[in-house]
Parts: structure tokens; C-alpha cells; sequence
């Protein structure tokens, strides 16, 4: 090996081999270098371990499966098509799309032919080409469809390489040139690139020791000493974005959130801290800090107008763990502008003789309680709202439109969100089902000539919303149905197409008197089936006609383009309304026979036990933990109140338990994570089976699901 100029950079690579080796020898399949030369193999694996390694720190995991998780990502191999690693978030609509480099020598980079590859790797992917793929992406093929049908999805490009990192601008144009085409129209594509130096610095962040103090030099600052001692005051950005490096990823272990990755939030930090760091103490809310003990020093003297010195002792952030990450990795761009701005930092310390054992956890769940008001919420004080609430009660149905309320069971009635869908596939401008699948939150927007307004007039009733909610619903349970037999851009289209074919259906239905009282919609919503089988196939036929059925352009794309979509409507509903018959869909889109056919699964067990009428409204319930380990972990919390182990039936589908330590309306999986945050359990599940650990007079809830489930099949 060549020594390396740079010691700074021959000591991270020498760090970064280290890790690989530790974290990644066999995990990573290397079965199809069997019998190949020992410096062969080495070299085929410290690049698939780059890529591991690159996804472990973009994802932001860090349980104790962190390492084999990343190592799963990894596909490097034959029919790769230029991807090392795919990752697919559990939380957000996001997928990493990783190419790794490895040089021994710190020389590695990406060439244009490399990109080029990369891109078209991606391209099948985004027409869900999976077949294409080896056998480990068609293990994730579900999750990565189930992410990009999202219409928000976000795509991170990530090129891992032991080298300077700097792209040529050859390389930098064919992603940019992918960029332009596709972001704006559903989809979000960007590209990050892991150098030597980004790579060691998440090696240093992720190795940190667990109780490593963390500094605060703060300005401007208050203080009180009772109940426990609280500092408030600005510190510098670039103090606290070191802080990630100096504890790692402890330092959110007592937060109900880690790092999320690339969020858009997350991006926008780092790019106002950046572009205006002047601001950014008026843009951005604070953090809070709270720690064991501190150390105060006063490098001048005690005044609240000169700065105080804090040394935070097993410190973790409580409320603010993204903005830390996220000024953190601002600060590998651009330190000297990270020196500019100013944070507003609480911190708390919560560890002084005689304060309450509980009040870290009390402190992190109201500090993390600050919801953000979105226009959502102005909707509850719109008076159309609560007039049509009133018209679905005296109809013996439910509405609810205010953002926290749990959504009615489908047959007693809908939510304000399924109804301004529904509204927007009525309307006759097909822009406004195109906002609302690309963003459903776009339809609460105000003001002169907003969707809003467009959708709720003053004379919109009840009669109208839920009928449209029905048609709509119709709709899209023929499309679902459709699908089962639809492979390729014929699956994408019944599958994100849903909104646009039911406004086509919608404006070929009679829609004379529409909004009054009298109007059949029983009749309009009997229509709605062999009008969508009809619908699907012509929209087909005309985008196949328009933009060719090999074309680049995916569902996704022309589905997300208003006029596009203004020009497929009218030719398809010229064609639906000449009474001509559909177009055969081609072979290339339907499913093949020779196929197995999937299993069907089992209905969730809230679904079982609701259909079948088995439980009645008040039926107690109690939380029993699974195991040893959830049952110590549990054990003093529950104890403190037996009103959380309670809970009873209501008739609610989403969430059907109400819990009688607070009164609310939970799924039975989501409270038993929310009674993991309330008891302070750090190394809970990510996920559980919440109706394994619900008992029905002695009974699991999926053991008495699964019984009624099976008997129900042999009454058939």
C-alpha cells in the first residue's frame, strides 16, 4: 500500500477497515466469491462493507441489530445494476439507493460510467422492474413499491467512496440531469456523497462512550435554582452540532425520536443555518438539554450579560434531536457560517439529591407535547364543517373534522380528510385530485380561489360529502380488486391512479342536481363499477398512446404533471362518454398465469373480532407483558397506577381500546409503544404485536381472533 501523504487520512481509513472487519464479517453474503484469491475477496468485501457501513449512518439506525440490518441492505453482486445496498425507512416515505468505492490508498471516486449505471439501476426500480434484480432485492420488492407509491417519496443517492469525494462535474450533471426530470412531479431525488473524512466522522460519532460530557459556552442567559436547577441562553450552532460528535448517539437516548434521516424539516435546517445563519435563532424553536449534573464556570464575571461555561454530565437531548443531527451534518459543509448562528438551548439538570426519580420522563413528554399548528387544524372552526357534522348525526352518521379525533368505522361514517379527497375527484378540474395525491395536506390551503373554498361552499351538505365518499370508495375497491390480476405499469396505474380514474367516474355519472337532497347517489354509486372497469383500461390505452408504453415516464410521473393529466382526462372521457368500447389491456400488463397465487392473508385481528360482532362495547381488557424481560422493564410503572393496565372495546376500527389511565381512543399495538415511552423503557421494541400482550376475559386478543377466524371458515 502506498503511504498516504495525508496521516489525517491514513489514520481514518486505517479506522474505517477496522469497523468493517468488526461489524461486518460474515454478515455480508460473500458466497459468490468462494474459491476466488484471498486479495480478491478482501477488496470485493471492504466495498460491500462501505456500503453497509454508508447506510447504517444515513438511516440513522442504532439498536442492536444495527449492524446485521445493514448488512442486509447490502445486494452488490450479479444483476445489481450499479447498487450496492438499498435501505427502505420503517417511518418515512424514504429509500437510500447506495454505490460504495473502496481504495486502500484513499484514491477511490465515482466515474461517469459508474453513475450512468446507478441511474439506470434506479430507473427499474422506479418502474418496479424487480425481476430484473437479484433474489435480495426481490426480497424488499414490497417495501420498496410500498414506499414509491407513496407520491411523496424522497430517493437518496448515496455514493460512499474511501477518497477526497469531490464528483467530477461530468459525473455531477447525469444526476442532475435525473434530478430536473423527475423532482416536482411526486417524487424527490437528491444526492449525498460519503468521503474518507464524512466516513470517519460517523465512526467517531458512533463509537463515542456513553457518558461523555458535553460543553455549552451560553449567552444571555437565566438561571433558577428550584425545584432543580435551569439554565436558559444562546449557544453557538457549531457548539452544539459538536456535541453528535463528542457523545454520539447517546445522546438522544432518553428522546422519543431518533435522528429520521433526510427529512425535508431536517433539510431545511441545514439549509437556513447555512444560507442565513443571522436568523436562524428567530427561525428555529430551541433545544432542550437535560443531565445528570453540571459544571458552571464564569471566564469573566457572574452576569447574566457575560458567558457562563456548562459542563453537561451524561446529557442527553430530550426535545431538539433532529436539529442536532441536522446541524451536525451542516457543519461538514460549512462550519465558519455554523459559527454565525446562535441556538436557544435549555438545559435541565434532573440528577440533584431529593428531586423527582420520574420528572426526566415527565419533562421529555411535555417538551415533545409542543405540536405544530398546521392549516389542517383551522378547519374545526370553519362553521361548514360543524353544519355538515350536525347533518351526518341527525342521519344516524359520523363525521369528525378536527386533526386528533379518531376516524369513524367505515360503514358509520367518514373523516374530513376522506371527504375532501372525495370533493376533489368530484370536482370537474382534475388539478385538484393531482394536489391531493401528491399532498393531501394542500387542500386545507385558504384564501381567494383556494382548493379549500373550491372544495366546502357554504352550500355543501351532508347528503353530498358522503355519497361522493361512497362513489369514491366504490372506486377504489374495484381498483384493488383490478389489481390482483395487473403486473408492471398496469399494477401502477389501479394502484396510484385511484384518485384521477375516480374523477374520471365522477364526471361520467349524471351530475344534474348533484347537490341536493334528492339526488340518487345509490344509483350513481351502482354506476361506479363497470364504469371504472372501463376508465382504467382507456386511461391506459391514451398513456401508452401519449408517452409510449417502454417510455421512461412513469405512472408516477405523468400521474403527478396537472397537464398531462388535464390532456389524458379529456381524451379518456371523450372515449367513455361515446359509449365505445375499452381497449383490451396488453398482455405485458397482466400478471402471469403460470404465477403462484398469493396466500390470502388473515385480517388483522381488530378486523376479525369487529366483523364478527364477537366483543361488545365496554368489554374490559387487561395489558399482560410477553415476556421476562418486558415484564421487569414494566413492572414499577404499571404498578404505580393500575388503571394502565385497563382498557375496554369500543366499536372503533382504527382505534378500538380506550385506555382508562388517560381516556383515549388507541389501536392496541399503538398504546402498548405509548406505555413503553410513559414507563422510560430505553431499549423497547421498535415495534410490537400489541393484541398478543391484550387479554379478553383471560383470553389473547389474537389467540380469541385467530379461534373466531378459523370457525368462521368452517361455517363456510
Amino acid at each position: 500500500m502506498q503511504r498516504l501523504a495525508d496521516a489525517h487520512a491514513e489514520r481514518a481509513l486505517r479506522q474505517i477497515k477496522f469497523v468493517l472487519n468488526r461489524d461486518f464479517a460474515g454478515r455480508i453474503d460473500m458466497g459468490d466469491y468462494e474459491g476466488k484469491q484471498p486479495q480478491e475477496r478482501e477488496k470485493a468485501f471492504l466495498s460491500r462493507g462501505l456500503a453497509a457501513l454508508a447506510t447504517r449512518g444515513v438511516t440513522g439506525w442504532n439498536g442492536e441489530d444495527r449492524d446485521e440490518q445493514a448488512a442486509m441492505c447490502v445486494i452488490d453482486g450479479r444483476d445489481d445494476h450499479g447498487i450496492d445496498a438499498i435501505a427502505v425507512s420503517g417511518n418515512t416515505s424514504e429509500i437510500w439507493l447506495v454505490q460504495s468505492k473502496w481504495s486502500p490508498n484513499g484514491r477511490a471516486s465515482l466515474d461517469q460510467a459508474a453513475a450512468l449505471k446507478f441511474i439506470r439501476g434506479w430507473k427499474l426500480l422506479e418502474k418496479h422492474e424487480y425481476d430484473r434484480f437479484n433474489k435480495r432485492v426481490n426480497n424488499m420488492a414490497e417495501r420498496i413499491r410500498a414506499v414509491l407509491n407513496s407520491f411523496q417519496a424522497r430517493v437518496h443517492f448515496v455514493v460512499a467512496v474511501t477518497g477526497p469525494g469531490d464528483l467530477h462535474p461530468d459525473v455531477l450533471g447525469v444526476f442532475d440531469e435525473e434530478f430536473t426530470e423527475t423532482n416536482g412531479f411526486g417524487l424527490t431525488l437528491d444526492l449525498q456523497v460519503l468521503d474518507t473524512h464524512r466516513l470517519w466522522e460517523q465512526v467517531r460519532v458512533e463509537e463515542a462512550p456513553e457518558d461523555q460530557p458535553i460543553r455549552a459556552t451560553m449567552g444571555q442567559w437565566l438561571y433558577r435554582h428550584e425545584p432543580v436547577e435551569l439554565y436558559q441562553g444562546f449557544v453557538r450552532a457549531d457548539q452544539v452540532a459538536a456535541w453528535y460528535s463528542e457523545a454520539g448517539r447517546h445522546l438522544f437516548r432518553r428522546n422519543i425520536r431518533d435522528f429520521l434521516g433526510g427529512t425535508e424539516v431536517n433539510s431545511e435546517i441545514a439549509d437556513t443555518v447555512i444560507g442565513d445563519p443571522d436568523l436562524f435563532l428567530h427561525l428555529h424553536s430551541g433545544i432542550t438539554v437535560i443531565c445528570d449534573s453540571l459544571d458552571a464556570t464564569f471566564p469573566e464575571t457572574r452576569k447574566q450579560s457575560r458567558p457562563v461555561e456548562l459542563t453537561l454530565h451524561n446529557a442527553s437531548v430530550i426535545d431538539g434531536a433532529q436539529s442536532v443531527t441536522a446541524l451536525h451534518r451542516a457543519m461538514l459543509d460549512d462550519s465558519e457560517a455554523l459559527a454565525q448562528a446562535l441556538v436557544s438551548v435549555n438545559v435541565i439538570c434532573t440528577g440533584k439529591d431529593g428531586s423527582d426519580p420520574g420528572l426526566p420522563t415527565r419533562i421529555t413528554r411535555a417538551r415533545n407535547r409542543q405540536n405544530p399548528v398546521k392549516d389542517r387544524d383551522f378547519v374545526s372552526l370553519d362553521r361548514t364543517q360543524s353544519l355538515i357534522d350536525e347533518e351526518f348525526s341527525l342521519r344516524g352518521l359520523q363525521y369528525t373534522y378536527r386533526r386528533g379525533e379518531p376516524d369513524p368505522a367505515p360503514e358509520q361514517g367518514c373523516s374530513v380528510v376522506e371527504a375532501a379527497i372525495a370533493l376533489a375527484c368530484a370536482h370537474p378540474n382534475p388539478r385538484l385530485v393531482v394536489r391531493a395525491k401528491q399532498n393531501v395536506d394542500t387542500l386545507w390551503e385558504r384564501g381567494e380561489g383556494s382548493t379549500y373554498g373550491l372544495l366546502f361552499g357554504e352550500r355543501l351538505g351532508a347528503a353530498q360529502v358522503w355519497g361522493s365518499v361512497r362513489l369514491r370508495r366504490a372506486v377504489g375497491n374495484r381498483l384493488h380488486e383490478l389489481s390482483q390480476g395487473l403486473r408492471g405499469r398496469g399494477f401502477d396505474l389501479a394502484d396510484r391512479g385511484d384518485l384521477l380514474i375516480a374523477h374520471l367516474v365522477f364526471q361520467c355519472v349524471d351530475r344534474k342536481e348533484m347537490n341536493s337532497d334528492e339526488y340518487d347517489w345509490d344509483e350513481a354509486v351502482a354506476a361506479a363499477v363497470p364504469l371504472t372497469d372501463r376508465a382504467m383500461p382507456w386511461l391506459m390505452h391514451h398513456i401508452d398512446a401519449a408517452h409510449g408504453s417502454d417510455s421512461p415516464a412513469s405512472v408516477t410521473r405523468v400521474l403527478s404533471d396537472p397537464t398531462r393529466c388535464r390532456e389524458l382526462s379529456e381524451l379518456t372521457l371523450r372515449d367513455l362518454r361515446s359509449g365505445a368500447a375499452a381497449p383490451p389491456v396488453s398482455t405485458d400488463y397482466r400478471a402471469k398465469a403460470n404465477r403462484r397465487p398469493r396466500k390470502a392473508r388473515r385480517p388483522n385481528s381488530v378486523t376479525i373480532l369487529l366483523n364478527a360482532g364477537e366483543l361488545s362495547p365496554g368489554t374490559p381488557l387487561e395489558y399482560r407483558p410477553l415476556s421476562a424481560t418486558e415484564s421487569a422493564a414494566m413492572r414499577d410503572w404499571l404498578t404505580e397506577d393500575p388503571r394502565r393496565v385497563r382498557a375496554t372495546w369500543t366499536n372503533n376500527r382504527k382505534y378500538p381500546l380506550l385506555w382508562e389511565a388517560d381516556g383515549g381512543h388507541h389501536s392496541p399495538s399503538g398504546l402498548v409503544m405509548t406505555m413503553y415511552e410513559l414507563a422510560g423503557w430505553e431499549d423497547s421494541p421498535v415495534a410490537v404485536q400489541g393484541p398478543a400482550r391484550w387479554y379478553i376475559d383471560g383470553e389473547r386478543m389474537d389467540k380469541c381472533a385467530e379461534r373466531v377466524f378459523q370457525e368462521l371458515g368452517e361455517e363456510e
